[in-house]
């Protein structure tokens, strides 16, 4: 078996369990944070690496840190594709070179949501890199309307041409 194979029947069982062990938002807190501890300095304990802890009280700490990683690099991921699908729910992850307004979010939630058929839940993040414009993911796919994206494009193209 495949481990992302593994890593969905570990999300679908996750999720399957959330109504009665807690709700699909706690679940998917306390997978973030697991996530994230991931990313910390060695030493640091955050909530994250104290789930593992509490999880795993006799494992090595390469041990927990690995079940860190496949929860960050696996079981994270799937989990959120399951929940979305039981919940008729499209994930967009979107970056702009500063936060959406409330105005901004909305507009963006509705249009997605019309032209998918589903509805939306965004997943904001803000890189001052891309300029201007926005960078919007659906499940896999890109779409970059970003300033960062039609200059490198434009250079690219210039650069071909030997106008460069």
């Amino acid at each position: 078996m495949r481990s992302r194979d593994v890593a969905r029947q570990i999300a679908e069982d996750l999720y399957a369990l959330a109504p009665e062990e807690k709700t699909a938002d706690a679940l998917e807190r306390e997978l973030r944070q697991i996530a994230a501890s991931t990313e910390t300095p060695s030493g640091a304990v955050g909530e994250g690496q104290q789930l593992v802890e509490t999880a795993f009280p006799e494992a090595s700490d390469g041990f927990r840190h690995l079940m860190g990683l496949l929860i960050r690099d696996l079981v994270l991921g799937e989990f959120l594709s399951v929940r979305a699908e039981a919940e008729g729910v499209v994930r967009v992850r979107v970056v702009t070179a500063q936060a959406l307004s409330s105005e901004e979010r909305g507009r963006l939630t509705g249009s997605l949501g019309r032209a998918l058929g589903m509805k939306v839940k965004l997943e904001e993040s803000v890189d001052p890199a891309v300029l201007a414009g926005a960078r919007i993911e659906i499940e896999g796919r890109t779409l970059d309307g970003t300033l960062k994206a039609r200059l490198d494009q434009l250079h690219k193209t210039l650069g071909q041409s030997g106008e460069a």
